[in-house]
């Protein structure tokens, strides 16, 4: 059950970005990159932010709660560090884009790899480690990327662009 759950949160968050992502195309370079008061500032930046957050969190973390983890090369390559995107990435919104599919992809693959969804583990991050069931891990990441859609579509309502990418129900 915790598996059917994540999966679906997984689709949902994979089906909401690209939709998102159809929305952002329509905008140009200053509109995607303009402050616009948010905690990351601009929409680029939120957008920055929570696809680093995923792809780090799947690489570096989850992937391990695999018995066979996917291929991480790809996920790899965008990242600098862990947590910073490639400069090449974080700064194109083309490439930005490229990669938020890659790992949204990934994202799947990694919780179709866990068997064990109810196992407690504990990992240490930079700011401190924490230890709850595997299933409590990867939905408290996948939420982090609703809370951040959530407030890019705000953006783009109070700019006048329509947007409606964040209805779970038709997934």
């Amino acid at each position: 059950m915790q598996k059917d759950i994540l999966l679906l949160m997984g689709r949902y968050n994979q089906s909401a970005n690209s939709a998102m992502i159809e929305v952002l195309e329509d905008l140009d370079e200053v509109a995607l990159h303009k402050d616009r008061g948010l905690y990351y500032k601009s929409i680029i930046g939120t957008m920055v932010h929570y696809t680093t957050g995923d792809a780090s969190f799947f690489k570096d973390y989850f992937a391990s709660f695999c018995e066979n983890p996917p291929s991480a090369s790809k996920i790899e390559a965008m990242l600098e560090s862990p947590f910073a995107l490639k400069s090449e990435i974080a700064n194109d919104a083309t490439n930005l884009f490229a990669a938020r599919e890659e790992i949204d992809s990934y994202i799947l693959q990694v919780i179709e790899g866990i068997g064990d969804f109810g196992a407690i583990k504990e990992l240490a991050f930079p700011w401190g480690a924490m230890k709850k069931p595997v299933y409590q891990f990867i939905f408290g990441i996948l939420n982090h990327g609703t809370h951040h859609r959530g407030m890019i579509a705000s953006v783009l309502d109070t700019l006048g662009v329509q947007n409606d990418f964040n209805g779970a129900l038709g997934i």
